[in-house]
């Protein structure tokens, strides 16, 4: 969608006091029908396209945020019946202007959310019975995630590759303007955070209003720093307050952003730096409760930022894994490694979130992020409603994998028990005993910690390539 046509459906969604909902749709209706009648082919199709998405935001989590709000609003808030009446008005029109295939897009899109997982966990979380937050684990798409009930996203270079892949009609130009803008003789690092900058900030607009509405609690967006500097957090922090002022001055205040630094002996010292200086972090490339704990402790220190999270990359812990248990020789090693991610989450969040005199650490400046998740397990067995919020990042693919049948969420489903005597076979894994224990790894072995070595390699490669692109023609 355009800037154009997300600024238009914001103002209803977010900026409507419920009781001026009617008067302020029948507005849009009114200005829609007659800009459709003036409109060429493409213009049509744009405004056919609002119509449907304004229609699905009414019936989806995007209402709850503002025109369901009790706490906003008290009893005078708009009703699943007001909802359903402009719903039908606008699809009423998209008729009317002979748009069938877009009304009935938007009615199976309302069917869609009306059975998803994914709604349920969000709408049980806003009434509190649930204190589990997700997010889209990808850089295109966050718009209907967000209907969904996402309130963050997360990029990296292989997610704003694919980004630009996905979409290079969109991107495309942005790059070439870009090009000619900056030079494109220029340094094709600064040409690289010039073009992540345009795919955060169209993403940080998207997640904007739930920002405001929240303080600043919710409505992020993790922003990877280069992955080649690993190793020098003088570099990621010189990047990082430039990115940072470059995205404050086009939102016209403090980015809604955090940024992803590598689980590094490095990226240690440039969290504690960073976070001092109010820019919140996302740590990633992080697998191992000595990561956690030592990057929770650094944040802790003098952190003023608002927000700061501790990614578990599930997937790419429990795969290495699974390696290895196959080597040892154990039978069952595919359904044993999907336990390992859990062993260790609960560890962590009790270790790091509980206060002392529950056995814990009591850290309260950073918090808990699953990503990476390779099935529905790693979703289910991330929830919680316990008293410091949990966040999981979710694929797309995987986000329809598990929004494919009916669940029940549960609000202890952190706490699954590890199946009998699957704990002692992932102690066959070194890479599992480095990660469990909390003095399983010192902070110059993270960097060639397995997971980190092999996802620092792949980021590195589609760091390249996106080089090559934004610098090619």
């Amino acid at each position: 969608m355009t800037n154009e046509q997300i600024t238009i459906l914001q103002d209803l969604m977010f900026y409507t006091v419920p009781g001026d909902l009617a008067g302020k749709l029948d507005e849009f209706r009114s200005e829609m029908k007659e800009a459709y009648g003036a409109a060429d082919a493409a213009g049509k199709a744009e405004i056919a396209e609002t119509i449907a998405e304004g229609a699905v935001d009414l019936k989806s989590v995007l209402a709850d945020w503002n025109l369901k709000s009790a706490k906003r609003y008290g009893n005078a808030v708009a009703t699943d019946a007001q909802l359903d009446e402009q719903f039908e008005a606008n699809l009423a029109l998209l008729e009317e202007l002979g748009e069938s295939d877009e009304a009935q897009r938007a009615r199976d899109d309302v069917q869609t959310l009306a059975a998803s997982n994914l709604v349920k966990m969000t709408r049980m979380t806003l009434a509190g019975e649930l204190n589990t937050w997700w997010g889209n684990d990808y850089a295109t798409g966050l718009r209907k995630a967000m209907q969904k009930g996402a309130i963050l996203v997360t990029t990296n270079p292989v997610l704003v590759d694919t980004a630009r892949k996905e979409d290079p009609e969109y991107w495309t130009p942005v790059r070439d303007e870009l090009q000619e803008r900056l030079g494109k003789q220029c340094d094709p690092v600064t040409l690289a955070y010039a073009m992540t900058i345009e795919v955060v900030l169209y993403n940080a607009r998207l997640l904007r209003p739930i920002w405001e509405i929240t303080d600043g609690e919710l409505g992020y967006v993790s922003l990877q720093l280069n992955p080649k500097e690993a190793s020098n957090a003088d570099k990621m922090v010189e990047e990082a307050t430039w990115v940072f002022n470059q995205i404050a001055e086009e939102l016209g205040g403090t980015p809604n952003i955090v940024f992803k630094i590598p689980g590094t002996a490095a990226g240690i010292e440039a969290a504690e730096r960073m976070t001092s200086q109010a820019m919140g972090v996302n740590v990633t490339v992080n697998y191992a409760l000595p990561q956690q704990i030592a990057f929770a402790a650094a944040i802790e220190k003098n952190s003023t930022a608002k927000v700061c999270f501790r990614t578990q990359m599930d997937g790419r812990l429990d795969d290495p894994i699974g390696e290895e248990l196959e080597a040892a020789g154990v039978e069952d090693w595919e359904e044993v490694k999907k336990w390992a991610t859990t062993a260790m989450r609960q560890r962590e969040y009790h270790l790091l979130n509980h206060p002392p005199t529950e056995g814990g650490l009591g850290f309260t400046k950073s918090f808990p992020l699953a990503a990476s998740g390779r099935g529905p397990w790693n979703i289910d067995r991330g929830t919680s409603n316990g008293p410091v919020p949990n966040f999981i990042t979710i694929f797309p693919n995987k986000a329809e994998e598990y929004d494919a049948e009916p669940r029940e969420i549960d609000p202890d489903g952190i706490w699954a028990t590890v199946p009998d005597g699957y704990l002692d076979k992932l102690m066959k894994s070194k890479i599992f005993r480095q990660a469990y224990e909390p003095d399983g790894m010192m902070p110059e072995e993270f960097i060639d910690f397995v997971p980190s070595a092999r996802t620092l390699k792949q980021f590195g490669e589609a760091y390249d390539e996106f080089l090559a692109w934004v610098c090619g023609s």
